[in-house]
């Protein structure tokens, strides 16, 4: 959602000048791992409750996850390793932030394993939707939109974050609405299979 509405714009203003500059001096990959370590970063200042340093963690992890696809994409040096590394570590990043969440409130034990439980399930049908479709995007491989996105997953990240005592209502919202997110999918790929 936040992705169709804002990235543009927001690709526009703060990614693109900064992917242009970086067109000749940097490596993808390498922003990508920066990604993922400072994602990791912001885990261990969640799970001792450092709040406004871990969200200022998150939304650098999450604007080098933008920069890498665009230096990429800039660079015309897309690849197969890029685009597994950058799956991977998102992936990594959003597993150890919902552990880091359980450290700090064991009481989300049941609601962080319902959150790995549906971000299984949705990236298992956005895998299986990639590769039974045609790629139509910019990006390396075929990406089927949905409600909750990365984006959206650092806001529930950063919700929780700062409200402990909602953390467990954040939560199932989060569970529920990936979830139809996967069904959604699921949705708009059999019905474009009947269609073509």
């Amino acid at each position: 959602m936040i992705e169709n509405r804002m990235r543009p714009l927001f690709q526009k203003i703060f990614v693109d000048p900064l992917a242009n500059i970086l067109k000749n001096k940097a490596n993808p990959n390498m922003i990508t791992l920066c990604s993922l370590a400072i994602g990791l970063f912001a885990a261990v200042f969640i799970s001792v409750d450092f709040r406004i340093i871990a969200i200022i963690l998150i939304l650098i992890s999450g604007y080098l996850d933008i920069l890498d696809g665009s230096l990429a994409r800039a660079q015309n040096s897309s690849s197969a390793l890029g685009t597994m590394l950058d799956i991977l570590s998102d992936r990594i990043v959003e597993s150890f932030i919902i552990i880091a969440l359980y450290i700090r409130q064991p009481e989300l034990g049941l609601i962080a394993l319902l959150m790995m439980m549906s971000i299984i399930i949705c990236i298992s049908s956005f895998l299986l939707v990639g590769i039974f479709s045609e790629n139509n995007s910019k990006k390396s491989f075929h990406y089927s939109n949905g409600l909750m996105e990365r984006a959206e997953t650092f806001v529930v990240f950063i919700l929780m974050i700062l409200w402990p005592w909602g953390s467990m209502l954040i939560g199932m919202i989060f569970v529920i609405l990936v979830l139809w997110t996967t069904v959604y999918r699921i949705y708009e790929f059999t019905k474009s299979m009947q269609n073509g």
